[in-house]
C-alpha cells in the first residue's frame, strides 16, 4: 500500500500488487456444496503448491459447518473467505447452533475413527488455526497458511486425503 497511483499498468501488475487479495463467497448449506467451496478455494491457489492443502482445508471446515451447525438445516447457509497473501487466510462461517468447534486431542491408545480428525489434521496443516464467534451468532473456523514455506510432499495430507 502507501503509493498514490490509481492504476495498473496491466492485469499482471495487478495482481501482484502488494494488496492481499480477499474473496468472500456463500454457499447454500447442503454436502453437495462442499465440493463447488472447494473448487473455488483450490483454484486460487493454482500454482502456489498449496492446493491440495487448501482444498483439504475448505473439505473439512464446510464439511463440519454443514453437518454440526444451523447452515445444514433447511435454508441454511456457510460462507467462505479466502485471503491471499504471504500468510494465506481460509476461514468457514457458519450459522451456530450445535457445539463449540474443537481440536480433540489425539491420543496413542485410541484407534483411528471416522470423526474427531479433522480439525487436528488441518491444525497440523496450518501455520495457526481459530475459532471465533458463538453459538447464537455462529462460528469462523479459520486457518493461516504460511505460503513462504517450502511446499513438498506431504506424507501426513496424503493419509489423511486417502481415508
Amino acid at each position: 500500500m502507501g503509493n498514490c497511483r490509481t492504476g495498473y499498468q496491466s492485469a499482471a501488475e495487478w495482481l501482484r500488487s502488494p494488496e492481499p487479495l480477499r474473496w468472500r463467497r456463500t454457499y447454500p448449506g447442503r454436502l453437495d456444496q462442499v465440493a463447488v467451496a472447494r473448487r473455488f478455494a483450490v483454484s486460487l491457489f493454482a500454482g502456489t503448491g498449496y492446493e491440495d492443502e487448501v482444498g483439504f482445508i475448505v473439505t473439512e471446515l464446510a464439511s463440519n459447518a454443514v453437518r454440526h451447525s444451523y447452515s445444514g438445516h433447511r435454508g441454511g447457509w456457510f460462507g467462505l473467505e479466502v485471503v491471499l497473501d504471504d500468510v494465506a487466510y481460509v476461514g468457514v462461517t457458519d450459522q451456530g447452533g450445535g457445539g463449540v468447534p474443537i481440536v480433540l486431542p489425539e491420543l496413542p491408545d485410541q484407534p483411528m475413527t471416522e470423526h474427531g480428525r479433522g480439525l487436528r489434521a488441518v491444525s497440523k496443516l496450518a501455520m495457526a488455526l481459530g475459532i471465533h464467534g458463538s453459538g447464537d451468532g455462529g462460528h469462523t473456523v479459520w486457518a493461516d497458511l504460511d505460503l513462504c514455506a517450502e511446499t513438498g510432499t506431504r506424507p501426513d495430507l496424503q493419509a489423511v486425503l486417502s481415508s
